[in-house]
């Protein structure tokens, strides 16, 4: 099977207690006519790292849960440069809505739209908010430098720390109710339709930019809310004070009013996280990131894939005003090192030293540089190099001599 980028993916996760025929499954996925152009994947029917690549869905699904994807290849035009374009331009109502009601035909515990290629959703549906904060928290599990905390180490946690990670993620969802998990929504869309509860960050005309995705997992994942003790509740918000005492809600129309408007201070700025500066380059008219190790992970690469610059560079990092002002209008490459080869993917399986050795070629006139092209996770296509003395480092550049130059 031909997996095309930019192809629609319906994913459905099922229930573990789903029983269903074939006859009942095609009905209420739209039925035969409106799968003739689709392409049904049974995730899993692949090698577990295969899914760890395509979109993985451990420690979230559990043992039992189905999983089905069906691909679209010709609602999206497939864009030029996906790296470069965070806009998907076509309608994806009507999408949803098959979704919504795939959902509501069927045992589905949760349901997605997005596209293949791209990290982020355009549409989650499911039967209860702690399944959407569930797949949101999923990049916090995976990732090898958080902790268990939801802080970020200059270094991988030990086998050890994430092995207690993930068995804290199940606890981690039982520390916010769906209320809580609900109120803290802004800037998307959220609506109930019977028992489903549905968000997305659809625009008014059904286009989706893929850049609003990252707010909308961090509005339910919710990690600023972890308790100190994985598993307990979070301590709920503390409501406005009002001269001395709690606030009190009113309703427009009321004849009460307050007396006084009690006056908010002004917010403290958000302090930058810790990190040293990265830097940036101009080779030929175009602008190049460096990366050192502690400013380079798996949230970076997605930022870095939709163009979302304000993500990645801080107001400490070495760049002019001139150099971010064209950084917003015209992009930039960007290289940055990497400790494993099984870090990054060939053929959907993890690189291995062995393959790195025998499929890697050294650039004319590049001596002490292996190159190899790669597919690094929740970016995209790369290009890995292995610089004698220097170390391993994934870039965007086309020019292995060049990437190699500023390391």
């Amino acid at each position: 099977m031909s997996l095309q980028l930019d192809s629609l993916v319906t994913d459905l996760m099922f229930q573990a207690s789903a029983a269903i025929d074939q006859k009942t499954l095609i009905e209420g996925l739209g039925g035969q006519e409106a799968l003739e152009t689709k392409q049904m994947l049974d995730v899993d029917r692949l090698d577990p790292r295969a899914e760890m690549e395509l979109s993985p869905s451990m420690p979230f699904r559990r043992r039992g849960e189905r999983r089905l994807m069906v691909l679209d290849d010709q609602t999206v035009t497939p864009r030029e440069d996906p790296q470069a374009d965070p806009l998907i331009k076509a309608d994806l109502r009507p999408a949803k809505e098959m979704l919504i009601n795939i959902c509501q035909s069927l045992p589905i515990r949760l349901g997605r739209l997005f596209v293949l290629g791209s990290w982020g959703d355009a549409v989650l549906v499911a039967r209860s908010a702690r399944d959407l904060r569930g797949i949101c928290l999923l990049p916090w599990a995976l990732d090898p430098q958080v902790d268990v905390d939801g802080k970020r180490r200059a270094t991988p946690l030990s086998q050890k720390e994430f092995e207690a990670k993930i068995l804290a993620y199940e606890k981690r969802l039982d520390e916010l109710d769906d209320q809580q998990i609900l109120a803290g929504l802004s800037g998307v869309t959220f609506e109930r339709r019977g028992e489903l509860v549905v968000v997305d960050v659809l625009e008014p005309d059904g286009t989706w930019d893929l850049r609003k995705s990252v707010l909308m997992e961090s509005q339910l994942a919710a990690m600023e809310r972890f308790s100190m003790i994985p598993g307990a509740p979070s301590q709920p918000l503390p409501p406005p004070a009002k001269n001395g005492g709690p606030a009190k809600s009113t309703t427009a129309g009321s004849a009460a009013a307050p007396a006084a408007a009690t006056v908010k201070p002004a917010p403290e700025p958000k302090p930058e996280p810790k990190g040293p500066p990265l830097t940036a380059k101009e080779i030929d008219g175009a602008i190049v990131l460096v990366f050192p190790p502690e400013r380079f992970d798996l949230d970076v690469a997605a930022a870095l894939g939709k163009r979302d610059w304000d993500q990645v560079v801080r107001g400490s990092d070495n760049l002019s005003g001139s150099m971010r002002d064209k950084l917003q209008r015209d992009g930039a490459s960007w290289i940055a090192p990497i400790e494993f080869l099984s870090e990054v993917f060939v053929d959907g399986k993890p690189l291995t030293k062995q393959a790195f050795e025998r499929d890697a070629v050294t650039p004319p006139g590049a001596d002490g540089v292996k190159s190899l092209e790669v597919h690094f996770p929740r970016f995209g296509e790369v290009r890995l190099l292995e610089i004698a003395g220097k170390g391993r480092f994934v870039t965007s550049m086309g020019d292995p001599r060049s990437a190699a130059a500023l390391v």
